[in-house]
């Protein structure tokens, strides 16, 4: 009887030890995870939000810092803001003026391009000045090309520009005979002198516009009935000689 009771107690003390081994490994198991969580919490901190694959795959310049970007941006557009647009004085590509008095054989005939470029000829007959070999007469002529520099917008109706350059096709004085007239070459008369020149519309008012300027103007003589409070037509003024070009509108 006394063996059974110590045999009895002998395998309580093995099934609490055999129930406490199984405690402390599942309290290290617990543990063990605890301290897995926490790292990986840990490295979800650290590691930046970025799609890894994804990022290999891209270019090296995607991979630039963003305020780089943006400053190329701006650079970019500050280039764009330098360019300055040139100034067109018409729709069309060209206009026709004249200078002439409405009076003789003379007149200054320039094409006006919308960019400031024009070619133009100047001539005046002189049908009684003839000699040996120009029964017909004699012609000053001058060919000529040029362009017009610094072109503004002054107001709604007028541009204001100076003559950078004009070329002649001839030396002044050197003289030829074809088809029995003798032609000289001359000055492209208008344009010779002067270097302030202003483009007015059509829609310039009349009551704007110089005296000198309008003493040159086709319809100077008709009466004011006749005459409406706006230009009608292109003008050309060249300021230092008070001539005046005028389209045939």
């Amino acid at each position: 009887m006394k063996v059974k009771r110590n045999a009895f107690r002998v395998v309580i003390v093995l099934m609490c030890f055999v129930i406490g081994v199984g405690l402390l490994s599942s309290c290290g198991k617990a543990k063990e995870r605890e301290t897995q969580q926490a790292n990986s919490e840990i490295m979800v901190e650290e590691t930046p939000d970025v799609d890894v694959a994804e990022n290999k795959s891209q270019p090296e310049e995607a991979k630039k810092p963003v305020d780089k970007i943006i400053r190329r941006e701006e650079i970019l557009k500050n280039e764009e803001v330098t360019v300055s647009e040139e100034i067109q004085l018409f729709e069309e590509t060209s206009k026709k003026l004249a200078f002439s008095s409405g009076a003789g054989a003379w007149a200054t005939l320039i094409t006006l391009n919308s960019d400031g470029s024009f070619e133009g000829i100047y001539h005046d007959s002189e049908m009684g000045s003839s000699g040996e070999g120009y029964p017909y007469g004699s012609v000053y002529i001058c060919a000529f090309s040029g362009q017009f520099d610094d072109i503004k917008q002054v107001n709604d109706y007028t541009y204001s520009m100076t003559l950078g350059e004009i070329t002649t096709e001839n030396n002044e004085g050197e003289e030829w005979i074809k088809d029995q007239i003798r032609y000289i070459a001359s000055v492209p008369h208008g344009m010779e002198d002067g270097e302030e020149f202003l483009l007015y519309t059509p829609e310039t008012p009349i009551k704007e516009l110089s005296e000198d300027f309008l003493s040159w103007w086709p319809k100077r003589y008709l009466s004011k009935e006749e005459v409406a409070e706006t230009l009608s037509c292109y003008g050309l003024y060249n300021k230092e000689m008070g001539y005046g070009f005028f389209t045939n509108e």
